[in-house]
């Protein structure tokens, strides 16, 4: 009987080369883009806030459409918002002016309030020996050396006017044009959808999934957009009643901090509570009024949070707390204010494709929570 080969003789069989699922030309594209949104930051940034704004609006013009016509419908909602900015503007610029005139002196009480509550050798009290040393040292070089003159120059007035002008101007043109943006993408209602699903290609099927995935983002993101902005608006109002009550100084300024900050997730409320509490150190200098100020902010921020923020938007922001940091990290680090407001809602964009797209399967699974 013929012997049978041994199959154990046999080199073992290669393994199957895995994919690369990264290349050099993905990353030297995802850095080009990178470096293509930090260059156009002056157009992209206010083009991005005003379609998440119309996004946000479309449902309350979408009622007033089955009245008025589209574009009436649209300047009421744009004309009604803008006049909402600007009375909130009026009633707060006696505190705004009065904050600023103050400011010096809040300084001055906050250093009285580090220095008097530091410990006997903690690092403040050895900074401040230290500066008396140095000044005790300067003092016989400083008698016996000639008294030089100095010579005041007048105050350049209307230079510094003309700058604050200046500056005022630019954020008022910036606002003017991204207010006329959003009524324009309003008034144009389905047209720009309706451009995207043809552009998508031939098929019917490519069509098909291109409409489903613009209606999921225009659902997802006007809900959620939406909630941000009248979540923001409630705890700005609860936080400025609080405030008042308690007596603290500026709760008008306090309310609207904490109502636009609360779109910034996580640092804009953390933000609020550590400035309150030291708003509050300076003013009271009391430990029992500083834990009630700080108090009151965090039981607002958990009820939005905690308690409205999931029962309003139930599968609308399903992106997992890592990816919803590191993209506020990332939009604030390029866009500075503008992208703390607009991370999270272009991360559920990019959740939304992903979900959609069978090659970005792999985003999809790492942004899902």
């Amino acid at each position: 009987m013929a012997d049978t080969p041994d199959d154990t003789s046999k080199p073992p069989a290669a393994m199957p080369e895995v994919p690369t699922k990264i290349t050099a030309e993905q990353v030297i594209a995802f850095l080009l883009l990178v470096f293509a949104l930090s260059y156009a930051k002056g157009l992209l940034a206010p083009l991005t806030l005003a379609v998440l704004g119309s996004l946000a609006l479309s449902p309350v013009v979408r009622v007033l459409s089955r009245a008025l016509p589209r574009w009436l419908a649209s300047a009421v909602v744009v004309l009604t918002l803008t006049a909402a900015f600007g009375v909130t503007a009026y009633v707060l610029s006696d505190e705004v002016a009065a904050f600023s005139r103050r400011l010096p002196s809040l300084v001055r009480e906050f250093r009285t309030a580090v220095q008097s509550g530091s410990p006997r050798q903690g690092l403040v009290r050895q900074l401040q020996q230290a500066v008396s040393e140095l000044e005790r040292t300067a003092e016989p070089a400083a008698a016996t050396a000639a008294t030089p003159v100095t010579i005041v120059e007048p105050v350049d007035v209307q230079r510094g006017m003309l700058t604050g002008a200046r500056t005022l101007g630019g954020y008022l043109g910036q606002g003017v044009m991204l207010t006329f943006l959003i009524y324009f993408l309003l008034a144009a209602g389905d047209m720009f959808k309706q451009k995207l699903v043809k552009l998508s290609g031939a098929r019917l099927s490519q069509r098909k999934i291109t409409l489903q995935m613009i209606e999921e983002i225009n659902t997802k993101i006007g809900q959620f957009v939406f909630y941000q902005a009248w979540s923001g608006l409630l705890v700005g109002v609860l936080t400025w009643l609080a405030f008042t009550w308690m007596g603290v100084r500026y709760a008008g300024l306090w309310g609207v901090a904490a109502g636009v900050l609360n779109t910034v997730p996580y640092a804009g409320p953390t933000f609020i509570l550590g400035a309150s509490a030291l708003a509050a150190l300076i003013q009271f200098k009391e430990p029992g009024m500083v834990a009630a100020v700080a108090g009151s902010s965090l039981a607002i921020t958990a009820l939005e949070g905690f308690l409205l923020a999931p029962m309003m938007l139930g599968q609308a922001a399903r992106v997992n707390a890592v990816a919803v940091f590191v993209a506020v990290m990332f939009w604030g680090w390029l866009w500075g204010a503008v992208g703390l407001i607009i991370a999270v809602p272009v991360l559920m964009i990019v959740k939304t494709i992903a979900d959609r797209v069978d090659s970005l399967s792999s985003l999809s699974e790492l942004l899902s929570d």
